[in-house]
């Protein structure tokens, strides 16, 4: 089974709609959630207990991915390359290195960066 990266749209997405396709795309797929994205999903300052219980539930149906020294190599190269925030490179990094797709409602901010695969599954 083919690994995707979620970016935070998506997942943030999923939690707002219970579904990021009506295709089932998740099916196809192992998630892979970069630390990054479990910080900015869970990093509001209102949000509430159940929406915290909520997303780690969905956090917890896929990997979590930290920044190690290949994650953390490649988004410098990255941010040394193209114009892209730190957040979103770390993201893009970890798809990267770990050979995943991208599925991001983003594809604009990603489009220019050479070798990624991206995947907007709320199309």
């Amino acid at each position: 089974m083919n690994r995707a990266v979620i970016d935070t749209n998506i997942l943030i997405g999923w939690y707002k709609v219970g579904v990021i396709s009506n295709n089932n795309d998740l099916d196809k797929i192992v998630p892979v959630f970069s630390i990054i994205t479990k910080i900015e999903a869970l990093g509001f300052q209102e949000i509430t207990e159940a929406e915290t219980r909520a997303i780690n539930k969905m956090l917890d149906t896929g990997e979590l991915a930290y920044i190690d020294d290949s994650i953390a190599q490649q988004t410098i190269n990255l941010r040394q390359k193209y114009r892209i925030k730190t957040p979103n490179a770390i993201i893009a990094a970890t798809a990267l290195v770990s050979n995943s797709e991208l599925w991001t409602a983003n594809t604009s901010e990603f489009s220019s960066v050479e070798g990624l695969k991206l995947h907007n599954p709320l199309k």
